[in-house]
């Protein structure tokens, strides 16, 4: 298991400036690209170092080779997979992300709802991605907003987390019903999602950002599933007002129970 720290230290061609930040699988750091692999040349990348380089690597690997798979301008970028014979460690050069998850941002709005703008700038990128799944028949199955970061500076949103995602036809049997509680639709529930299923998570973060609450919510995750499966939210109108119509009906569409009636994607955004 690796443990130690690269701060100050050089990994290949990447000159390591400061961690990013530590979780239960991996660290990341950002690094200076010193030979332009990443195509900006001595820019900053991330550098996604597995801490345990046996078991949890696997898994890492299937993700980092899954996304590298995908070009769209809200999903993370992974730029190589590499080995460090010096270091004997393998790692992931991914695209560097500055800003703070949405999930963040939910909250310090404290229960109260986001501007009408940045609440329309966030959901057309979060439907833009959904749309593109949808075309590649993708189930990523834990749309939530704790998994998007959003830029300090232009608002621009990336999709980080792709630990369930996979083309639907490839998907482990054993995991069908993987995800976040919160943003489950009864489909995947009934381990049976579809890119659909996604597009009711987009309704879950849509409607937290309209009303500062969760449309399904309850300490029991049994009774949490009853509400997801048999009963309406209260009505956005009824909690905000002021809310923009067309956000309300898109809102309304992802959260239908029956997947072939939800959202499909025809409304333009400006």
């Amino acid at each position: 298991m690796q443990t130690q720290s690269f701060l100050n230290m050089k990994i290949n061609e990447f000159g390591v400036k400061y961690q990013l930040g530590k979780g239960a699988y991996a660290t990341v750091y950002a690094a200076e690209d010193l030979e332009g692999i990443s195509g900006r040349v001595n820019g900053l990348v991330a550098l996604k170092i597995p801490i345990d380089q046996q078991k949890s690597y696997k898994k890492q690997l299937a993700e980092a080779e899954f996304l590298m798979e995908l070009d769209h301008p809200n999903v993370v970028k992974v730029y190589s997979i590499e080995f460090s014979r010096l270091h004997n460690i393998f790692f992931f050069v991914m695209e560097i992300l500055e800003g703070k998850d949405l999930e963040e941002i939910i909250d310090l709005a404290g229960f109260q709802p986001l501007p009408p703008k940045n609440t329309e700038r966030i959901i057309s990128q979060i439907l833009s991605v959904l749309e593109y799944f949808r075309d590649m028949n993708i189930c990523h199955r834990d749309i939530k907003p704790a998994n998007y970061i959003v830029h300090n500076e232009t608002g621009h949103l990336t999709l980080t987390d792709f630990g369930f995602a996979n083309y639907q036809d490839k998907l482990d049997p054993k995991s069908l019903r993987a995800g976040t509680l919160y943003y489950m639709p009864p489909d995947q529930l009934d381990g049976k999602p579809t890119p659909k299923s996604d597009v009711w998570g987009a309704g879950v973060i849509l409607y937290r950002m309209l009303t500062g609450r969760l449309p399904f919510n309850s300490g029991s995750e049994q009774e949490l599933i009853r509400l997801i499966r048999m009963e309406e939210p209260t009505p956005v109108k009824d909690l905000n007002p002021k809310a923009p119509d067309h956000l309300v009906e898109i809102c309304e569409l992802c959260l239908k129970k029956d997947p072939a009636e939800r959202y499909d994607f025809t409304y333009k955004f400006q």
